[in-house]
Formats: C-alpha cells, structure tokens, sequence
C-alpha cells in the first residue's frame, strides 16, 4: 500500500481532507496527516532519525476535523515539531509517499502577512523536494473574482 502526505491545520477547509481521501482510495493509499507545528521550532534542523516515532498526537479538535471528513480510507494524525514545508517534506521522505497534498492559505490580511513573512508552503516544497505536490484550493474563487477575467 502506498502513502500519502497531507498537511493539515485546526479550522482548514474540509475541501483539502476530502480531495486528499478521494485520492488516496483511488489509488489505494494511506494517508498520513501531518500538522507541523511551527510554534514548537527550537532549531532549524529537524529531529535526525524516526519522525514519528516522536511525534505527538493531534489536538482532539484538529483529531474530530480529520475524522469526520475522512471516510473510507486508512489514515494516522501526528503533529511534528517545526516549519512546514521541511516537516512536510521529510516525513514524505521518510515514508516514501506517493505525494504530498497541501491547501492554500486562508483568505484574509493574516494570511497574506503569514505569507510574506514565511513564504509558500507550496512554492517551497515544489522547488525543494522531488515528489509532486497538490494544493487544493481552501477557498475556491468565484468565477467573478478569477484574476484573468
């Protein structure tokens, strides 16, 4: 069987769990859930060795999220000390996982201030791993907010 990586967060859109589950049954994987706690970040360097051997559980809230969208599908939840795309990165490493599936930030000046300060999840793990990357759109725009109309 193989893996899947998803990056999940507390109060995510379930749009990203639910095309990550759909994915995984498609090709009959796993999914592994991932939070990256970037709050818990004691170094820049990740643990050496078995990520989850040490990791936590996830919250009972981001737990109860994960469990009621994911349906039909084998899957474990972790929360890994650590900045995202690096965490996310290495575990797929770890696991040799088919891909990674991540969301888009939420809309909002919070985001865009996250985003400009830490940069994209998404372009960082594009152009520093070899694996493919989805990202499901969190929020998807209306067809009167797309930026080529």
């Amino acid at each position: 069987m193989s893996t899947m990586v998803v990056g999940v967060e507390k109060g995510m859109s379930p749009a990203v769990l639910t095309a990550a589950a759909s994915l995984a049954r498609g090709l009959d994987a796993r999914l592994v859930c991932i939070h990256a706690d970037y709050g818990r970040l004691i170094t820049d360097k990740l643990s050496e060795g078995d990520l989850l051997a040490s990791a936590d559980p996830v919250s009972e809230e981001l737990a109860w999220e994960i469990a009621s969208v994911v349906t039909g599908v084998e899957f474990e939840s972790y929360t890994v000390p650590g900045e995202p795309a690096k965490v996310l990165a290495a575990v797929a490493e770890q696991l040799d996982a088919q891909m990674i599936v991540i969301g888009t930030r939420r809309p909002g000046i919070r985001s865009k201030m996250a985003q400009l300060l830490d940069g994209s999840i998404a372009v960082a793990l594009a152009h520093k791993q070899h694996r493919p990357v989805l990202v499901v759109p969190q929020q998807p725009a209306e067809e009167n907010e797309l930026p080529w109309d």
